[in-house]
């Protein structure tokens, strides 16, 4: 009910405000116009009042005929006083009407004021007067003031008036409602079409809205009907792009993660620069390679993230330019901060799918090579303590054998040395060879494993024997500490003979004057653990965890005096690890070192019940 009569009210409350509106434009107008009025009459008055001598303005006669007939004959009801000033502001003469007192003001001083009209407060503060005033002269001199004031017009309602305003306002009356009704038929229409509209908002329905109207209104209603079918087509589009749009983002979003899964699961740090060289994608691992986050580079220039000399100056030729071609060539380099660490750096043009010849970036990677690096550096290395490792026993063998073959060989204490010397060497080439070939197989995954029940206290007491007995080791201790009853296992014998035989080699290799090698056998309820301990030179904690690693040997003067082929400690591990055993390392630089063989004793049991 209310929307519906929302529009009369409006239009109702419109026309009183316009009435409204008119009376007071009248008001104002008339206000305005009774001002005009008083100026043009008192103006001229005042005028003609100073025109008079001073003498005539003050004498008790003429002053009161002068002020009585201001008084009752004033050409306005707006009349409020008159009054005849000297220069000093005394009122010498006045006529007031009843209530009102003249009221004090400060008499002008300017000559160019002296005539004029101005607004005085009375002295309650509740009036305003609208005060003209000229000057009385009297021989060149200023004598004093006349003064007339009349009440300042407002805005008020006389009983005249109110016919002229019935007259206004009834036309307006009139034609309210005839302009309602008429703006009744032509809303009317849009009314139906509001309510048909919110029908099919709540239906939720895309139909035409079915209303028949004439004029502006019908045009309107066909033009409307024929936006909704296009907002409906535009919408239905809309919503099909949507869907479209949707779904390729979601395979892009799947083919982008798939692509940064498989970039981050790259072992090696991944750049790609753009065709004015700025990184715009790198993976992870380039923070442990060189040092610096992905978000301190993608974006970035070179030398705000770059500071390694190699790096920016392979890198520095892509920047800034549109290169067409690439750096075939790789670098090798150590980062400042680690130098023992060694990395290669590639580049590959990356071109657009499109178009094969279309250059569209630079692909850098850049992998960690420290373990390639050492393992060639070590081969060489190898290679050549093994050519060492021959030549001398070779050179031994060649030499006693010459003895052998002329006049030394008739000697019995030649023949005897000889034969040691010779049969030693053959052992030293064995051992090597063995080794050599023992390795050549595990890497080869060629190596077979041939358990059988092997006694501990004998195989160890065999190898400590065959050690020192060979004449190395003549100066040190060797002390056992074997128990008789320890339990026999299930393992190669050859094998770990090969492996305990290693580790007696060096303990006597890496040994000081008159120290002690110390075999010795511990058994737990699930355990066998064989340890070689010596009193040697010791290993640094920086190389501990290296000596498992082949063709490695320690920097330090004390080991590269000892020959060595950097195969005998990883051969001991790779035979560990083939019973599924542990090795384990204590050590401490000039005080020796102790290498433990941790074999488990469940499989050995299950093992003998397999065989029983």
């Amino acid at each position: 009910m209310w929307r519906n009569e929302r529009l009369g009210l409006i239009v109702v409350f419109s026309s009183l405000a316009v009435i409204v509106i008119i009376i007071a434009l009248l008001f104002s107008a008339q206000r305005t116009a009774e001002e005009q009025q008083i100026r043009t009459h008192v103006g001229s008055l005042v005028q003609m009042m100073g025109k008079m001598s001073w003498d005539q303005l003050v004498s008790d006669k003429s002053s009161r005929d002068i002020l009585s007939v201001l008084h009752y004959s004033r050409g306005s009801s707006r009349y409020a006083y008159s009054a005849v000033v000297d220069a000093e502001g005394l009122v010498h003469r006045n006529m007031v009407v009843p209530g009102v007192v003249v009221p004090s003001s400060a008499n002008v001083l300017e000559p160019s004021s002296w005539m004029g009209e101005r607004e005085v407060k009375a002295q309650d503060g509740k009036q305003s007067f609208l005060e003209f005033h000229a000057p009385v002269m009297s021989s060149g001199e200023l004598k004093g003031y006349v003064r007339l004031g009349y009440f300042k017009p407002g805005y008020g309602l006389g009983y005249k008036q109110l016919p002229f305003l019935a007259t206004l306002a009834l036309p307006i009356f009139l034609l309210v409602p005839l302009f309602y009704f008429l703006l009744r038929l032509e809303v009317r229409p849009l009314q139906q079409v509001n309510s048909k509209m919110e029908q099919l908002i709540e239906q939720s329905a895309n139909q035409k809205l079915e209303l028949h109207a004439n004029g502006e209104v019908g045009d309107f209603l066909e033009r409307f009907n024929r936006f909704i079918e296009l907002t409906v087509n535009k919408s239905r589009d809309l919503e099909s792009e949507r869907n479209d749009l949707f779904a390729s983002s979601k395979l892009l979003a799947y083919q982008q993660d798939k692509l940064e899964t498989l970039m981050q699961t790259i072992p090696d740090a991944i750049l790609v620069l753009d065709m004015l060289g700025v990184p715009s994608y790198a993976n992870t691992k380039i923070n442990a390679l060189l040092g610096v986050t992905s978000e301190q580079i993608v974006g970035q220039r070179l030398r705000d993230w770059c500071k390694i000399p190699e790096v920016m100056n392979y890198l520095s030729r892509y920047e800034n330019k549109s290169y067409q071609g690439y750096a075939g060539e790789s670098i090798t380099f150590n980062p400042q901060d680690n130098a023992s660490k060694t990395l290669k750096l590639n580049a590959y043009p990356l071109f657009s799918p499109k178009h094969d010849s279309k250059l569209i970036g630079t692909l850098v990677v850049i992998r960690d090579i420290t373990e390639e690096h050492m393992i060639r550096t070590s081969r060489g290395e190898f290679v050549a303590q093994v050519a060492h490792e021959l030549k001398t026993p070779l050179n031994v063998l060649s030499m006693y054998s010459e003895s052998l073959m002329g006049d030394d060989g008739a000697s019995e204490e030649m023949r005897v040395e000889g034969l040691n010397i010779i049969h030693d060497q053959v052992e030293r080439l064995s051992n090597l060879i063995n080794n050599l070939l023992a390795i050549t197989k595990f890497e080869m995954d060629g190596m077979k494993v041939n358990k059988q029940r092997v006694r501990i206290h004998e195989l160890l007491e065999d190898a400590l024997d065959s050690i020192s007995k060979s004449g190395r080791g003549r100066d040190l201790e060797f002390i056992k500490d074997i128990p008789r009853e320890v339990s026999a296992i299930y393992a190669d014998k050859e094998l770990l003979s090969i492996a305990i035989n290693n580790l007696l080699t060096n303990a006597i290799k890496y040994n000081k004057p008159g120290g002690q090698v110390i075999l010795r056998v511990e058994e737990t309820d699930e355990h066998v653990q064989i340890s070689v301990r010596d009193t040697g030179i010791g290993i640094s904690p920086e190389d501990q965890h290296q000596v498992f690693d082949k063709f490695f040997r320690s920097n330090d003067d004390n080991v590269r005096e000892q020959t060595g082929h950097g195969l005998g400690l990883p051969l001991v591990n790779q035979i560990v690890n083939l019973h599924h055993g542990y090795m384990d390392l204590k050590s401490q630089l000039g005080e020796g070192s102790e290498f433990i063989i941790k074999l488990d004793k469940d499989s050995n049991i299950l093992q003998q019940a397999m065989s029983a």
